[in-house]
């Protein structure tokens, strides 16, 4: 396994590391160098009565909340991202029942339209019998 030699707080570390992570471990301690920083650049903490060590604390603290935040935002995008799948296969169910509901609509409309040709072919034929029968009745 290879190392890594590196700074922090003016302290060489030597850290061992799988060759997969080489980048995260890299960009993991530009990151905590970076807050580091940071932080001495805040009057608080420069001015010497802050030892290394708690000032390690507190960054810890700080990605850890950090770490912790972006968990939550996580977990709240699985959950989101559930519902959504559940949603979007209630709304396939639901267009399936709709395409099924129009095409009964469909037929009953076509049955409808048949049965009022009926009607009006029966309704045709009964006022021949009335014109039959007033002809009869006044002759």
């Amino acid at each position: 396994m290879p190392f890594h030699k590196t700074k922090i707080l003016n302290r060489e570390i030597s850290l061992e590391y799988e060759k997969k992570d080489e980048k995260k471990i890299i960009d993991s301690i530009n990151l905590i160098n970076e807050k580091i920083d940071n932080k001495l650049q805040n009057p608080k903490y420069s001015n010497g009565k802050i030892s290394d060590t708690i000032l390690l604390s507190l960054l810890s603290i700080e990605l850890q909340a950090e770490l912790s935040e972006k968990l939550n935002i996580q977990k709240s995008l699985e959950i989101n991202d559930s519902k959504n799948e559940e949603y979007l296969k209630n709304n396939l169910e639901l267009k399936d029942r709709i395409l099924k509901l129009q095409n009964e609509n469909r037929i009953l409309e076509d049955e409808k339209l048949k049965l009022d040709q009926e009607f009006d072919e029966i309704n045709k034929k009964v006022e021949g019998l009335i014109e039959i029968i007033k002809n009869s009745y006044y002759e």
